[in-house]
């Protein structure tokens, strides 16, 4: 798949990282409410306002959303129209929670059963909220950093990128000592259990997650909620061992998940993904690595396992 030419500047660096620790809590979702409203509640309550969430169950009502399209004359890759239902009953969903315009804010992807029994996805926009069998969810706090959206000059999208926290400083909550992205030098190993990491366009996403482990010591690790886009896409049906490929110009990532460990001294990863193409089709699969570039933004969370690897003969 070719590298996509954004309107701006590049942006340095292309990995921006922040090590931060984290606190989780599960909570069921309420009926008739905004879905980002009752998440960032949640935040608040776990003394945070930055983070991710995992959706599962229930029902959307309404859901309104987007999937991917083509380029415009002002940018190498667009939305579609608004699209929605009334009800919509969700199967997963990832969601990045942070700021912009100081006020709360999120990023959504996520896929449902719409009312006729086809499988959707897309870009769920703010509007959305959970109907009266609503989702429930794990949110996982973050601490250390922040989630800040801004229109990015490279790519002239609003994108997130994780920075030093004023939330947290305001508060006199410690904060963890390493606050210059991992390309310019990694935080001590037993500082953070979990990096937050922009990954921006053009930078292969297995070449990324291998690099942030690298440069943060991670021997072993965990991808968690990951979202953001790919330049179309290139992986491995698990049914019929083929290999796919999505057509660009961009696809949204519902889900990426998987692991990085060590063999024989080289760090290793595995990807799998869920994602939405600009038709519309749900897709998912394992990743070939060196082949799924980033097309504007994603936002990458993953987490260090300190259990050793047990061999099952």
């Amino acid at each position: 798949m070719h590298p996509l030419t954004h309107p701006g500047p590049q942006t340095q660096p292309r990995i921006i990282a922040r090590p931060v620790s984290t606190k989780r809590a599960i909570c069921a979702l309420t009926g008739g409410r905004p879905v980002i409203d009752q998440l960032h509640e949640t935040l608040q309550a776990l003394g945070a306002d930055s983070g991710f969430a995992e959706l599962h169950g229930g029902n959307y009502a309404p859901l309104s959303y987007c999937v991917p399209d083509v380029a415009t004359a002002e940018k190498a890759l667009s939305f579609s129209e608004t699209r929605g239902h009334d009800r919509a009953h969700l199967m997963y969903g990832s969601v990045t929670l942070g700021w912009r315009d100081n006020a709360p804010y999120m990023h959504s992807h996520c896929f449902w059963q719409a009312p006729g029994g086809a499988l959707e996805g897309g870009h769920v926009w703010l509007e959305t909220e959970s109907g009266a069998d609503a989702p429930f969810a794990i949110v996982t706090a973050v601490f250390g950093a922040q989630w800040r959206s801004t229109t990015d000059p490279e790519t002239l999208m609003p994108v997130f990128t994780p920075e030093a926290n004023s939330y947290e400083a305001e508060r006199s909550t410690p904060m963890l000592t390493a606050h210059t992205p991992l390309v310019d030098g990694a935080p001590p190993v037993g500082a953070h259990d979990t990096i937050i990491a922009r990954v921006l366009p053009n930078v292969d996403i297995t070449d990324a997650l291998l690099r942030v482990c690298r440069e943060s010591g991670f021997e072993r690790a965990s991808v968690r909620a990951g979202l953001g886009s790919f330049v179309g896409a290139t992986f491995i049906d698990r049914a019929s061992g083929e290999r796919v490929l999505i057509d660009g110009p961009a696809t949204e990532v519902i889900a990426l998940i998987g692991d990085v460990r060590t063999s024989d001294g080289e760090l290793t990863a595995r990807l799998s993904c869920t994602l939405v193409d600009r038709h519309g089709e749900i897709r998912a699969g394992e990743l070939v690595p060196g082949e799924n570039l980033v097309a504007a933004t994603f936002e990458l969370t993953v987490q260090r396992l300190d259990a050793p690897t047990v061999t099952v003969n």
